[in-house]
């Protein structure tokens, strides 16, 4: 039988995942309510399928982190974070979308820490490896593409 250490570790550690997880799921919403709100300002039609591509993988990672969080048996969130509102605080599409960059490099972060508290394999890792991945290069491959597709937005 474990020692009460070993259980209260072990809680902390469930805690402290429960957390972190549900603090990206609320950032994930709120990454999806910013970019449907900069997909209706965006004049530039590339600039817009951008926009919709990456709240469309939002959605899907909102999608499959609730269903992680169900499967760990954690209460999943419904709260939506904070993030939407700075982004629609910024006073220029062009500051919205840096602020957006920022973002995404915040959220990478985030999911490096989950990856610590994660168990070390099982779907719940994968998924985390994978979306920790794909934002990092959207942080790179994002920036510059919007700088170069707001060269021609006016």
């Amino acid at each position: 039988m474990p020692d009460l250490c070993t259980l209260i570790t072990f809680a902390t550690v469930e805690k402290a995942l429960a957390d972190i997880l549900n603090l990206l799921l609320e950032s994930e919403r709120a990454g999806v309510v910013a970019l449907e709100a900069l997909a209706l300002e965006v004049t530039n039609e590339e600039l817009r399928r951008f926009i919709v591509a990456e709240r469309d993988e939002e959605s899907r990672n909102v999608q499959r982190l609730e269903e992680l969080i169900r499967a760990a048996s954690i209460t999943p969130s419904t709260k939506v974070g904070p993030f939407a509102a700075k982004v629609a605080a910024r006073e220029t599409l062009r500051e919205r979308l840096n602020f957006m960059s920022r973002g995404q490099e915040w959220v990478a972060r985030k999911i490096e820490e989950a990856i610590q508290i994660a168990p070390a394999e099982g779907p719940l890792h994968d998924f985390l490896q994978s979306m920790a991945n794909r934002h990092r290069a959207e942080v790179e491959w994002g920036r510059a593409e919007v700088i170069r597709l707001l060269g021609s937005e006016k």
